[in-house]
This record gives structure tokens, sequence and C-alpha cells, in this order.
């Protein structure tokens, strides 16, 4: 096989997908939409676009139109009314005047309550998710559902410029951070409403058992990974566990990805901390076990990859300097064949788990024909518990409505008919391990000869970073390593990763957009060479830490405040507030007395869920019901127009065109 030229990255701004592109941002988003419109403003961007004035009536029209096939505006019959915290957001362009209007909102249509990212994960069972482990609905210290629905509203305007290229003007759009949390949190809500068999998880009071991070001797704390049993049973037999103890935590431990909860048996935290952190690495390189130390903010600032601010993809372009023929341009479709932005364009990928079905999910959801290589036999996922018809629920949240082609990649044959797949497609996107695509003959220059305009896709752990041998790269470990797990911490105020795949439904959300990003750079004429797009789990770190680690440079002996919000019993319920106890008491006319200041929450026990929401609202302060059970989605009235049910519930995409 022939070497291929050095792929050299998209940096100068006519190579760019945006180039020429104006994005109009308003002068003050919502408080509660500020992180999420920074996203915005951050990655379109780094993608090429500029500023330009204020989004309000930027091209005739107030905001994006609720029924996402109505016109609005003037003489349409159909004025639009904002309703609830909002913002708008435009992108306008040379190739698709005048451009396309985003209303970003925080609750979905017609709810016009306050809005926060606290009270957004307690309304859309993130909360609960993340408290399986933590004695009950807890807040993540990170403003993770922001930061996602900032990603999910750079997909819409992305795609909104492809559709634009390709004959469809796009003119208005919208998005909600509840509803990208909704999709994004899609196999957990199929899980706990499946059909068959639901999901038998930790209920309230929620057990508390001993579960990684552990502690050593020395004070270090540790994640641990295992992908396979021996290596569990060699590390934990050489610590001294007993093999009982052993033998009945794995399958708490192996499930603790999918079911956010990993209750283990607690000699095993007794075994570690009887061992230093430097003998247990020892032991952990001889039985194969992964092994992370919880690493600081501080820690993580010192990387390279954060120092020099490096965007969540690599999108980077081979020159066609190759012999290869030249890269077909897919022109325009007729309007009434484009129903959604990727109408008409094929995605092929060979992925597993969460983060790559995920990505390929975002672009099936934008109309993308997707097309599913799996190992003869299929995937081992599809027969986790809990089954809808015999399939996993997880899995069939992720993978409903893919083709599918067993092929055994690691053949000659296998390997001619992935080149005969995706000889007719657009993307290919693969989440092997590194170097695994060169071995198999399956990289870049490979498959371009079978499809000289194909973008290739790799979502990765890791990718280059770090430079030392790197532990295993699963999500846990990766938010030990990136320092996630600083600002997640557990009931008593230590670090510790969430066991809510985090960085693998941000990885997925990330890789999609950039492979949005590379589309319409191949669309426009931006790049006119072969184009590969590099994301990973510890680029969507960055993208979650970014003000934290931005905030690091300015005070670097200080850790930015977590998310303001707390959680408060009720004399029904639990509640979920957007701001201090002693605030939101003060707010509702109820002043905190002095002496009892630490026992704040503790106050709310005096009245009911729904009077206190009430008070609360009328105040201004966010607040909102704790969903304690993601059953109970689907049922609730304000957001049941979002979820389709067949076997289980799954949320509907959170974008609408116009």
């Amino acid at each position: 096989m022939t070497s291929a030229p050095p792929l050299s990255p998209l940096t100068t701004s006519e190579a760019l997908p945006l180039d020429g592109h104006l994005v109009h941002l308003p002068p003050a988003p919502p408080a509660g939409l500020a992180t999420a419109t920074e996203v915005v403003r951050d990655h379109l961007t780094r993608l090429g676009a500029r500023f330009g004035p204020s989004s309000r009536s930027w091209h005739g029209s107030t905001a994006a139109a609720r029924d996402p096939y109505t016109p609005t505006g003037p003489g349409t019959g159909h004025p639009y009314t904002p309703t609830g915290p909002e913002t708008v957001i435009g992108l306008s362009g040379p190739h698709h005047p005048p451009g396309t209007e985003l209303t970003l909102r925080g609750w979905p249509a017609g709810d016009p309550a306050p809005f926060d990212e606290t009270t957004a994960q307690a309304a859309t069972g993130l909360m609960a998710l993340h408290g399986r482990a933590n004695g009950g609905p807890r807040p993540l210290g990170t403003d993770f559902l922001s930061t996602l629905a900032g990603v999910a509203a750079t997909q819409a305007l992305l795609a909104a410029a492809l559709s634009g290229l390709r004959g469809t003007p796009v003119r208005t759009a919208r998005v909600s951070v509840t509803e990208a949390a909704l999709f994004s949190l899609s196999p957990y809500v199929a899980a706990a409403t499946a059909g068959d068999e639901p999901e038998e998880v930790p209920s309230p009071p929620y057990r508390r058992a001993a579960r990684p991070p552990f502690r050593s001797a020395d004070g270090v704390r540790f994640e641990v990974e295992a992908l396979e049993v021996q290596p569990w049973r060699d590390f934990w037999k050489a610590t001294g566990a007993p093999a009982k103890d052993i033998a009945n935590s794995w399958r708490a431990f192996a499930a603790r990805h999918a079911r956010a909860a990993s209750p283990l048996i607690t000699t095993l935290a007794q075994c570690a901390a009887r061992h230093s952190y430097a003998e247990l690495r020892l032991i952990a390189e001889r039985t194969g076990m992964g092994l992370c130390a919880l690493r600081t903010l501080a820690d993580r600032r010192a990387d390279s990859d954060v120092r020099y601010d490096d965007d969540p993809w690599e999108l980077r372009e081979l020159p066609r300097d190759d012999g290869l023929p030249d890269i077909p341009h897919r022109g325009t479709r007729h309007p009434s064949l484009l129903p959604l932005p990727l109408t008409g364009l094929t995605v092929v990928e060979s992925t597993r788990q969460l983060q790559g079905p995920l990505a390929t999910a975002v672009l099936r959801a934008l109309g993308a024909r997707v097309i599913r290589i799996e190992q003869p036999g299929g995937d081992p996922s599809r027969g986790a518990a809990p089954l809808v018809d015999g399939v996993s629920a997880r899995f069939t949240a992720l993978n409903a409505g893919k083709e599918v082609r067993h092929i055994d990649v690691r053949t000659a044959a296998g390997r001619r008919a992935v080149a005969e797949t995706v000889a007719e497609a657009d993307v290919f996107l693969h989440t092997w391990a590194p170097g695994e695509a060169a071995r198999l003959r399956l990289d870049e220059e490979d498959l371009a000869r079978a499809r000289p305009g194909l973008i290739y896709a790799w979502a990765s752990a890791w990718d280059r970073a770090p430079g030392a041998p790197r532990p295993p790269g699963t999500d846990p470990m990766v938010q030990a390593w990136s320092g996630v797990a600083d600002t997640v911490r557990t009931p008593d105020g230590s670090p510790a990763p969430s066991l809510v795949a985090l960085l693998d439904v941000l990885g997925g959300q990330i890789a999609a957009e950039g492979i949005l990003a590379a589309l319409l750079a191949r669309e426009s004429g931006a790049a006119t060479g072969r184009l590969r797009v590099d994301t990973s789990l510890l680029g969507a770190s960055r993208v979650l830490l970014r003000p934290q680690l931005r905030g690091l440079d300015e005070l670097p002996a200080t850790t930015p405040p977590p998310t303001a919000g707390f959680v408060a019993p009720t004399a029904d319920g639990l509640i979920a507030v957007g701001a201090a106890p002693e605030t939101a008491l003060a707010a509702t006319g109820d002043p905190l007395p002095h002496r009892t200041t630490k026992n704040a929450p503790a106050q709310f026990t005096t009245a009911p869920s729904a009077t206190w929401l009430k008070r609360l609202t009328a105040a201004g302060i966010p607040a909102r019901e704790v969903v304690t059970d993601l059953a109970d989605l689907p049922q609730a009235p304000s957001l049941a127009p979002y979820f389709t049910h067949d076997g289980c519930a799954r949320p509907t995409p959170p974008w609408s065109f116009s």
C-alpha cells in the first residue's frame, strides 16, 4: 500500500466551511441560555463565520416558526409570538441568502417558566440518572445540558446551510435545551420504558455501596477499567479480595455505563485501600487492568491541547494530487425531495456502544440514509437487557431505522464488501481502536479508491493526547483524566466521574457536528480534496470544560464555582431550584432565619411542591419538580408530544426546520 500525502488541517479562511458567512447574535441572551449561545458562537467562529449585526429582525422576521412547515411573518397569517426563555441566532451566507434564523429555547414551545441548567437537569431525568450512584437526585457540577444544546443548535445551522446549497433554503429552525437533552439521553429513557421487561435500577432512597473511584493507601483516588472479566478477577485477587465478592461485583461493574449505577461489594474498596497507588499500578500492569488517577482542572490546564485551545473536531483535507478520479459534485435536489436537510445523502458506519451510533442517529434524524456494518451474527449489544421484541431497548433507541449489513471486516471478502458499501456513500464513520483502520486496510486512502468524494470520520476516545501511555478509552476513564471528574462530585465533595455516559453522549453529538461541517465544506467548494474528520471523547471534554479551563488562566489558584442550584424535599416530593436556598426563600417572601441558614433546603418541607413552584416562578426564580423515574417522562403533559412509542418510548429529534 502506497503512503498517502500528509493530511493538512483546514486552517485558512478560504478553506473553512463557513467562510463568507455572518453569525447574528443577540446582544444579551437570557442567563439560562448563555452557555448554549456561547457554544454556538465559539463553534461557528472556529468554522470560519464572522459576526454580523444583532439578529433582531435581521432578515425581516422576528423569530423561528412554531410549526416547522408553516411560514410566518407579515402577510402569512401566522405571526410569531415569543414564549418563555429564548434567544434568536442567525446565520447568513453568500450562497443561500437571506439565511437561517434559529430560535434556541430552554423549555419546549409554550412553556414560559424561568429556565436554567439545574432545573433542566431535574426535568429531563439527568439529575435522577446521576443520582443513582450518589444517594439520590443530584445536580452535575457543570453545564452539561446547555453545552449539549449549543452543539445541537450548531448542528441545525450547519444542516440549514448545507440544505441551502443543495437547493432548499431553510429560513427558520428551532431547538430547545429540553428536546436536545431528551434525544441525547434516549437509550436511558428506552431502557426505563421497555414494555417486555423494564430495567431494574436503584430507586429512592437509592442503594449506596462502594463503587469507583477507589482510594489507595496513600490517598490517591483512581478509576479502574476492565473490558473483560479475566483482568478484573486477576487484579482484585492480587489485592486480597475474596473470590466470591470479586465474582458478585463483576456484573454490576460491567453494566455501569448503561445503567448509570454500579453497586459493588465494599470489600473491594477496603482491599484497594491497603495498597499504595504505585503498588496498584504494578498489579494493574501485570493483570491487564486499566487504572487512571483522577486529575484536577489545574492538572488538565497544563496539557498542550488545552493550552493551545484545539478545536473539538479535526477537519483535514488531502490535496488533489493523488491521481484519483475527480470528486463528483452532488448538485441540487428539487425541494419536494428534500423535506430534511440531509435527505439524499448516505452514511455508512462501523461503530459500537454509544458515541458512534448516537452520531449517526443525529445524521439520520436530519434526513440521511444510514447503513450500519455489523459483524456476522450481529452486534452483541442487540441482546443486552431490557429487550423490546427480542432486541435491546438501548440498542433500538440508537439504531432504529438504520439498514444493517453483516460483514466480517477482518477478511479480504469483508474489505471488498465495505468498499462496495461505501461506493455510493457520502460519509464513512468508525470507532475502531487506534491503528485498526490501517491494519484492516480500511483507512481513508483505501476507501477513497472506491469513493473519491467520501468523507472519512473517526470517533475515538483520546485522539492525539495524552502523549504518555493511555488508559482504556472508556467514558469514566476519560472523565477521570480530563478533569471532568473534578467538577462532578459526590455528596461528600469528593471528585468522581459520573456514571452517566456524559462524554459518550457529548462526543457523539460533536462527531455529528464535525461531519456536518465536512459535508458543508465539500458542498460549498471550500475543500476540493478528500476530507477526514477526527473527534474524540477528550475533545468533548474540552468543549464541556472550556469555561472552567479558560477561567483557570485568570485565577490559577482557584476552581470555578459549580452550577448554581440545589435540590430540596418538599411536603410531597422533590424540587430543584436555580438559586441559592436563602435567595430563593427571600424572593418568595419567606426570609430565612439567620440561625438556620445551613439548613435552608429543609425549610421547603413546610409546603407541597406545587405551592413552592408557583411562588418561585412568580418571583422569576427557575424551579422544577425533580423527575425521579425516567419512565414518567413520556407521561408528563409538557413532554409527551416529544416522544414516539414502539415497545419503548423514544424521544423525537430536537430540531425543526421550515
